[in-house]
């Protein structure tokens, strides 16, 4: 038998956020299976968390390739972006006032707001003052690039060609400390109005619905809920004086490459890809609505504390993604491409690692045996 088959290729398997760049693992999958690695639980956030759900359905390289190239929101009018997402134009007319820099959307975010009455009443509770979370879920739901259904019907009929509706469907997982239902796959969202990490479908049991029951395609369009390219998703609890509404976001807001969301005791090595290998976090010209948006973006992701110390038994690759920003809906298909090859490109030099380490464990193994 030859050495190489002795490597086991069973992993875990964690995927970033990173917007319409999501196509690149598509490339790394595609590395991936070719070499034979399967997985047993997987985690994502917004992009990965589609990437991921895709690959638990049992969808092939090929295939994810064809389907995440084929989701397609339009084409963004420049001018168009102050009317849909009001957090622009408030932006616009908060730095004229104070002539801050472009380091200032952080202090324009962190600001005072009055609350609308309409929210007020259903969150008697709740204190916007000073805090960048809520306020940033207040914006969500006062306007958006896109409401989000388009992106929720079009996850569930691929899903659904797969026979995977609810959670129920994704049975078959690993059950470990992380994962004690043991779930193929679940993704990471954040409870704005509670100012907490939800993993789905585990955590949904506080809004009283069994996980079971919570269908994928409303999970992902929690965790890839965008702050200002996507609506917040709202569950409520409760009716009349009673009745409590939470607004749901994108998980990338707290933790854009959540690693923490797989055990380090199902014994299984765990497989990372992350949407940033040249990046370093921006701040963009403020000249241009869409700048403005992509900025106020950047600045509210990865703001929570990573929970991840151990990266023992973690395989990890960063994708260069060149220019291309998470916001570009307006893809070419030569960057479609380019995202596709340096997805291929990052998987091809990890697992080249890991055969090269295993075949050398082997190696020492057989020459040093136990006693």
């Amino acid at each position: 038998m030859n050495n190489v088959n002795k490597i086991n290729r069973m992993y875990n398997l964690v995927l970033s956020g990173g917007g319409v760049k999501g196509i690149a693992f598509s490339g790394a999958y595609e590395v991936v299976e070719k070499n034979g690695y399967t997985f047993g639980n997987i985690a994502g956030v917004s992009a990965g968390a589609i990437a991921g759900s895709l690959i638990a359905a049992g969808y092939k390289a090929q295939d994810l390739k064809e389907i995440l190239a084929g989701l397609d929101f339009g084409r963004i009018k420049m001018e168009d972006i102050p009317k849909l997402v009001s957090v622009v134009a408030d932006f616009v007319e908060w730095r004229s006032q104070n002539r801050k820099d472009n380091n200032s959307v952080i202090d324009f975010l962190s600001k005072s707001r009055r609350r609308s009455n309409e929210y007020e009443s259903e969150n008697p509770d709740i204190n916007f003052r000073g805090d960048i979370i809520k306020n940033v879920s207040l914006y969500s739901k006062e306007g958006c690039l896109f409401d989000g259904d388009y992106l929720e019907e079009w996850i569930y009929s691929n899903l659904l060609k797969k026979g995977i509706k609810t959670f129920g469907d994704l049975r078959g997982g690993i059950v470990d400390s992380c994962n004690p239902n043991g779930y193929r796959a679940r993704f990471l969202a954040v409870d704005a109005t509670r100012r907490k990490a939800l993993v789905l479908p585990d955590d949904i049991e506080f809004y009283q619905i069994n996980p079971d029951k919570l269908e994928v395609a409303k999970a992902i369009r929690m965790s890839a809920s965008v702050p200002f390219a996507f609506k917040s998703v709202e569950i409520s609890i409760g009716s009349g004086r009673n009745r409590k509404v939470y607004n749901i976001v994108d998980g990338g807001v707290f933790d854009n490459y959540p690693i923490w969301m797989v055990g380090d005791d199902n014994k299984l090595k765990t497989l990372g890809f992350s949407l940033d290998g040249d990046e370093k976090k921006k701040f963009f010209s403020l000249d241009t609505p869409l700048n403005i948006l992509k900025s106020l973006i950047s600045a509210v992701h990865d703001i929570g504390i990573p929970k991840t110390k151990n990266y023992e038994n973690k395989f990890l690759a960063k994708i260069a993604t060149g220019n291309v920003s998470s916001l570009d809906f307006n893809l070419t298909e030569e960057d479609k491409e380019y995202l596709f090859n340096q997805g291929k490109s990052a998987a091809a030099v990890l697992i080249g690692k890991i055969e090269f380490n295993g075949r050398l464990r082997y190696a020492r193994f057989r020459r040093y045996p136990l006693r």
